[in-house]
């Protein structure tokens, strides 16, 4: 890929960067640091690359909700997808970029969700400049490094992704026992008999 960005330049950094928005700032602040294009204008060419594809799953989860809501795998996913997102709230949006595998499905979902267009735009801008940001300056700074970092990025997205999904499964195993035991030392079984 650093030669697709070596040979095309901003162009193949803006559009790699709609399909992938975590490897690509690393590699894009290699091939910076190594003097092929500008690191500014790199930088920006794969915020806005995250940024547009983020737009784009977004519109077709909007577009296609009610198409969306019916298929299987929706139905499937969906379930755990949707805890993860009311468990995070709004910052499940840029969170997303950091948890491997769950930036196209968050985006849909929030679009899917009907979710005002403005305040998606402005928390996932924030999001992707952020995000891009740190591993556009890790490659860049740690050039000689970048395939250790890139291994570095999937570890780290991987046990992030294994640590909601196990938060989530422990929250939902123990939601209704808890519940249960907290209504009835409420309504009386906790209390002390009196003499």
């Amino acid at each position: 890929m650093q030669l697709l960005f070596i040979r095309y330049g901003l162009l193949a950094v803006f559009l790699a960067a709609v399909m992938e928005a975590d490897i690509v700032p690393v590699l894009t602040g290699v091939v910076a640091h190594a003097g092929y294009i500008n690191p500014g204008l790199a930088l920006l060419a794969a915020s806005a690359g995250a940024f547009a594809g983020d737009c784009a799953w977004f519109c077709a989860g909007r577009r296609y909700s009610k198409r969306i809501k019916t298929l299987v795998d929706y139905r499937r996913a969906g379930r755990m997808a949707e805890d993860l997102i009311n468990g995070l709230g709004i910052w499940g949006i840029p969170a997303s970029h950091v948890i491997y595998g769950t930036r196209v499905a968050t985006m849909i979902i929030w679009g899917a969700r009907r979710f005002s267009a403005a305040k998606f735009a402005l928390v996932d801008a924030l999001g992707c400049v952020g995000f891009t940001s740190l591993l556009f300056m890790l490659g860049f700074w740690f050039s000689a490094s970048a395939s250790q970092i890139v291994g570095g990025v999937k570890r780290v997205e991987l046990l992030m992704l294994f640590s909601v999904i196990i938060t989530v499964l422990i929250f939902q195993l123990t939601r209704e026992p808890l519940r249960r035991a907290v209504q009835g030392f409420l309504t009386g079984g906790g209390r002390a008999k009196r003499r």
